[in-house]
């Protein structure tokens, strides 16, 4: 919905414009851009990566890409294959760090399957993320999509149970399942149909999991898919088994369900715990890319705070009440601090929400 423009203090417009034209050009002269935002108390990092001719005036859609245990966003990036598929279709990608140390190596974990907003509350980390992203990068709202692998994985369904709305679609790689590390598939509470493509090695066969609650990778699996095949009043449409060459020739056995929203269940025959060579081709081009989340009820622009359809007084009037503050609902470029940047951003889009 796009309402009609309205006019404010040219100081401000002219201010605003300018630190966006030089955000911009910062952003134009760089593939990678590393960057920190305060969350909650905590210094959380990630890295931006642009597409050729990327520029913020033209919306594109994100992928939110989740690391692994005991590694990084950086080692993620380089490879699970998502840059060539960026720079291919024009879309951005972004690979935050989990906030838990894991390894010897200085590596990371995602604090997974916490619903009670116990430190470190990555669910509420990546919802400011995305916003950042739609703010500094002017990212579609409607085409937002998340992914991971093993403990991203998990991150990535525990993040679509509380905010579906804030993505298109997901399409978790080799990730466990709630039940096997102590918790309730009640506890997932997805408030809207969620299209999900969920990804398996065929020899994924070794179990995981806390205590007596851990079971083998591949019950964890049919787990999952039955929880999102009934989320979703999703029935067997087919499957299919084709034979694709990423590298190694392999057999791919695909089952398609239709319902509120789809959910598709991979198992990638012959391979074992990784993120597929092929899952970011595939991913992007045969559902990312074909899945808006418009029709199920896109969230509002980044600078509509109230939620109301417009950008004005109601929305400035939440700014100014939290200034100085770290309100997440005032503070709408998630740097820590509701101050005159946020103030900026509202001006600038006064009246327009798309």
């Amino acid at each position: 919905m796009r309402h009609a423009a309205r006019s404010f203090p040219a100081v401000l417009s002219a201010s605003f414009l300018a630190v966006a034209a030089l955000c911009g050009a910062t952003a134009l002269a760089q593939t990678n851009v590393s960057a920190t935002m305060q969350h909650e108390g905590l210094t959380r990092s990630f890295i931006v990566h642009l597409p050729p001719g990327f520029s913020p005036e033209n919306p594109r859609p994100l992928v939110v890409a989740l690391h692994p245990t005991g590694t990084s966003g950086a080692q993620f990036q380089s490879t699970c294959g998502w840059d060539a598929e960026s720079d291919q279709h024009g879309f951005v990608v972004v690979y935050p760090d989990g906030a838990l140390s894991a390894g010897s190596s200085g590596g990371f974990a995602w604090n997974d399957w916490e619903f009670t907003g116990a430190a470190p509350n990555d669910i509420s980390f990546l919802a400011a993320l995305i916003r950042r992203m739609r703010v500094v990068y002017g990212i579609a709202p409607c085409q937002v999509y998340m992914t991971g692998f093993s403990n991203g994985a998990m991150m990535t369904n525990s993040f679509a149970s509380v905010h579906a709305d804030k993505v298109a679609a997901i399409a978790p790689v080799s990730g466990g399942w709630i039940t096997a590390y102590g918790g309730s598939e009640s506890e997932m509470t997805p408030a809207l149909p969620v299209p999900v493509w969920t990804w398996r090695g065929g020899n994924e066969n070794f179990t995981t999991g806390v205590g007596k609650n851990a079971r083998p990778r591949g019950v964890q699996d049919q787990e999952q898919r039955a929880y999102w095949v009934a989320h979703n009043n999703a029935t067997l449409v087919s499957t299919i088994t084709e034979q694709l060459n990423y590298g190694v020739p392999r057999t791919y056995v695909t089952s398609t369900y239709a319902g509120d929203a789809p959910v598709w269940f991979t198992e990638v025959q012959g391979t074992g715990h990784v993120y597929q060579p092929s899952a970011a081709d595939l991913v992007w081009t045969r559902f990312f890319s074909q899945i808006a989340s418009s029709s199920m009820g896109c969230a509002s622009c980044a600078a509509d705070v109230n939620g109301d359809g417009a950008i004005d007084g109601g929305d400035l009037g939440i700014v100014l009440s939290g200034w100085g503050s770290a309100d997440p609902i005032a503070d709408i470029d998630a740097d820590g601090t509701a101050d005159g940047a946020d103030l900026a951003i509202v001006l600038a889009s006064w009246g327009n929400c798309t």
